[in-house]
């Protein structure tokens, strides 16, 4: 290592002492690595990794139907067939409340303002266990953005909703 000198207009270079010690990046970086516990065991032994195409075309068919209630083209009762009846109440009176907040949404709605389509953005499937499938989906109409979760359980013949919450 040199060192400058400048010295009446003159200029002089001399050597570093060899007794400096080295610079922070001369070093060799030591990377600090937490001690990371064990993993717990959150997943149920049987829990598919990801969800099967049956489960994942099922999710989709449902909230294709949902977004055909939300933009006015089905009404909440077109839905019975694909809701296990002992729930039946709980999930239509929760689309008919997401419908209702959707319908508030939209008249607050500048007048002239265009009334836009609901689309989906996003949409994520699991399968905790065979047979049933836990789904979030994001939902837009360009002016505000919620979400629709809902469980969908595999009878005899066709899947059928169990629950449902829209977060408006």
């Amino acid at each position: 290592m040199t060192v400058l000198a400048v010295a009446a207009g003159s200029v002089r270079i001399h050597r570093a002492p060899p007794l400096d010690p080295p610079f922070d990046d001369e070093l060799r970086p030591v990377a600090y690595q937490p001690a990371r516990p064990e993993p717990r065991e959150l997943i149920p032994p049987g829990a598919v990794a990801g969800a099967s195409p049956e489960c994942h075309t099922a999710a989709l068919r449902f909230l294709n139907l949902c977004l055909e209630l939300f933009n006015g083209f089905r009404s909440p009762g077109q839905l019975r067939p694909l809701v296990r009846v002992p729930q039946a109440n709980d999930v239509l009176d929760e689309l008919a409340r997401g419908l209702r907040r959707l319908a508030v949404l939209r008249q607050s709605a500048p007048a002239g303002t265009p009334r836009r389509p609901v689309r989906r953005r996003q949409l994520r499937t699991c399968e905790p266990r065979p047979g049933v499938a836990e789904v979030a989906a994001v939902l837009s109409d360009g002016r505000a953005t919620w979400s629709v979760a809902y469980r969908l359980e595999r009878d005899t013949a066709s899947w059928r909703c169990t629950a449902l919450t829209v977060l408006l």
